[in-house]
């Protein structure tokens, strides 16, 4: 499902993408803050929001920042799903 909004409107613009590039080489070595496992060099590495977009977590591997926003998105959208059914 396709999300609404543009990259800037969800928070992914220019200023994201330069803090992004600008940080990435300070994360590699440290831990994920979401799953407490090494980032290394190579692995896909996203600068993720915390969970109420007001500001950055740091750097999480791209796994555990994706499935950390599908959880919230899918416990918002419980009230609804169990309604439908």
């Amino acid at each position: 499902m396709p999300r609404p909004g543009t990259s800037t409107t969800r928070g992914y613009g220019r200023p994201h993408r330069r803090l992004r590039a600008a940080l990435l080489p300070t994360a590699y070595g440290r831990a994920c803050p979401r799953c407490g496992a090494p980032m290394t060099v190579g692995q896909a590495l996203d600068l993720d929001h915390t969970d109420d977009r007001t500001g950055y977590l740091g750097f999480s591997h791209r796994a555990c920042n994706r499935a950390a926003g599908a959880a919230l998105g899918n416990r918002a959208r419980a009230p609804f799903i169990r309604a439908v059914r």
